[in-house]
């Protein structure tokens, strides 16, 4: 994300959005009752005799700034619709209208703030310095099946599932295994800038990824230089779960916000399981922030967006405690909400 203009008097900040991870971040900063400002596509007035001689309106860029009612974000769609009515325009006022805001576009929005809350800024900040840091791309197989999926700041992506089609032991056939392994590769090539690769992780159970690094590695070298290989007990999205919440890929995706959420969220699991340094539930976080107990407030993207959500986070900052808003979007993330989405870790233990 490009940061092209930012008036702290005005309470506004002007980005360009680059992928889809700066969409995602949008989405959890954009709020009801903000106004945002982007190009746009609308009916253009027409006069009444226009009007009679065209009956297909014409839609015509202009720029209009939105006072927000809703946001939605599809997972991996790459699209923000915003809805609201237009305040400012030259056209339409009072109307609803609904921003498509894409990467894709590469155009400026201006979000226009009553305030700025500190883990808005936190969260720009957040996307201008993950821009430059690269993805990474999963491999997780077996002798029957590769899953192929990337792992983004804003949750794992699946690409394809390649089948072998083996009958038997797939290496006493090596055309079975160059057909499997080249089809993997295939499928891998769009997601790997040979000029600047990305952290490519081979993982599962068996000897079947040392097979394919080994393929790979001879048949298109510029692809596996960044190669990591990792055991688990299972293959497909499961395995790449495993390796998530075990830790194994720690060094490889350290900087990823996925598995920092999941790290967070297994020590939570860790200190509750041994009535240690945790608490959770809104009325106890509530009280343990007050006390200054909190290490880290954890905090779901849903309750984020609430009143109760405002409030902790606003304490955390005044208690200098650490918060990290966790994405429901990927796996981990979910299972946190289930368990009610408000929890934190803390400095020393609280009685109840």
């Amino acid at each position: 994300m490009k940061i092209t203009k930012q008036d702290a008097k005005n309470g506004l900040i002007s980005v360009i959005p680059e992928n889809l991870d700066d969409i995602w971040h949008l989405h959890n900063i954009i709020q009801e009752g903000d106004l945002v400002t982007g190009l746009t596509y609308r009916t253009a007035e027409k006069k009444a005799d226009e009007e009679a001689r065209s009956k297909k309106a014409d839609k015509k860029p202009m720029v209009l700034g939105i006072r927000v009612e809703k946001v939605a974000f599809h997972e991996f769609s790459d699209r923000l619709r915003i809805q609201g009515t237009i305040e400012e325009g030259p056209q339409d006022l009072g109307s609803h209208h609904t921003l498509n805001i894409s990467a894709e576009d590469h155009n400026y929005i201006t979000i226009k703030k009553e305030e700025w809350k500190a883990h808005h800024l936190q969260r720009i900040k957040e996307a201008v310095d993950q821009s430059s840091k690269p993805h990474v791309v999963f491999v997780s197989l077996d002798e029957d099946t590769a899953t192929i999926a990337i792992l983004h700041q804003s949750g794992l992506q699946k690409i394809a599932d390649v089948e072998s089609h083996r009958s038997g032991k797939m290496y006493d056939s090596s055309d079975v295994s160059s057909t499997y392994f080249g089809e993997i590769i295939s499928v891998l090539k769009p997601f790997i800038v040979p000029e600047e690769p990305c952290p490519l992780v081979i993982l599962g159970p068996g000897f079947t990824r040392e097979h394919f690094s080994n393929y790979g590695k001879e048949k298109q070298p510029d692809l596996f230089s960044k190669q990591h290989l990792i055991a688990t007990g299972n293959a497909g999205l499961n395995g790449i779960q495993e390796a998530l919440k075990m830790g194994l890929a720690d060094q490889i995706v350290k900087d990823n916000r996925v598995a920092l959420e999941t790290q967070h969220i297994n020590s939570l699991m860790e200190e509750i399981k041994k009535d240690g340094l945790a608490t959770y539930g809104f009325d106890q976080v509530k009280a343990a922030l007050n006390t200054g107990a909190v290490e880290r407030l954890l905090i779901s993207d849903q309750h984020a967006k609430t009143k109760d959500g405002e409030h902790l986070l606003d304490l955390a900052q005044k208690t200098h405690s650490n918060w990290t808003i966790i994405n429901t979007q990927h796996e981990t993330g979910k299972a946190f909400q289930g368990m009610g989405g408000i929890a934190a870790l803390l400095r020393f233990k609280i009685s109840n």
